[in-house]
């Protein structure tokens, strides 16, 4: 738990010292590339490295702090994109009685971030949109509809064709909707594909996860790999 203790320690300092800064009225008022990335490394650590007991107050803690950011930077992409990541995430390892309206939430804060600037972190939130209309229970529960996440796949995928997350989850849609073939083509891309830096654990996670898919999608199909990957249209 020391290496745990110390990113906390060392994020938090980051974020006084952003909103110093901010407060202050310098040039440096909107967070920099840097906390941004800090941000996704912390997310990545608790999300696939931390003890599953720990990671729903680990996420909640997170989630205060891009929160604290945001009040200072309520137009930032980046920070609103965090947040909505964050709310599904901490849904996901720690679900209660709010879920539904935590996703309902996360839905309003991505698709103000696409209206600000839809290309923010490679196009993150029409992947993050897609997921949820994928993942979400449809009508009368909530909002979920797997024509609105495909297309929100494509938007993902035309902006950022070579993501690990891009691939993944666009392979675990096409899998649902019955489309094999494709789905094995996008699950073998992301196994070739380089691991993201910042985002370590989760890289190296779906990864596995594409891996373990194709051995079972292959030994339930009349399919043979390798496959031509294709881009969606």
């Amino acid at each position: 738990m020391t290496t745990f203790l110390q990113e906390r320690r060392f994020f938090t300092a980051v974020l006084i010292i952003s909103i110093w800064l901010s407060k202050s009225g310098t040039a440096w008022s909107v967070p920099s590339p840097d906390v941004i990335a800090q941000i996704g490394k912390r997310w990545d650590e608790i999300t696939y490295h931390w003890p599953k007991e720990q990671r729903g107050a680990g996420l909640t803690e997170l989630l205060e702090d891009i929160q604290s950011l945001r009040q200072l930077n309520p137009q930032q992409p980046e920070l609103l994109i965090w947040e909505a990541i964050t709310l599904v995430t901490r849904a996901g390892a720690d679900p209660g009685l709010g879920v539904l309206s935590d996703l309902e939430r996360a839905r309003k804060l991505l698709l103000q971030s696409i209206r600000i600037d839809p290309d923010a972190m490679d196009g993150a939130a029409y992947l993050t949109l897609a997921c949820l209309y994928y993942k979400a229970p449809g009508w009368p529960l909530s909002f979920g509809d797997m024509e609105k996440a495909a297309k929100y796949f494509q938007s993902a995928l035309a902006l950022n064709p070579n993501g690990i997350e891009s691939n993944y989850y666009y392979a675990s849609f096409l899998s649902k909707s019955g489309d094999t073939r494709k789905a094995l083509a996008f699950y073998q891309k992301t196994t070739s594909l380089p691991p993201n830096p910042e985002q370590p654990y989760l890289s190296l996670r779906l990864k596995e996860k594409a891996q373990e898919k194709l051995a079972s999608l292959v030994a339930r199909s009349q399919f043979q790999l390798p496959f031509t990957h294709q881009s969606p249209r």
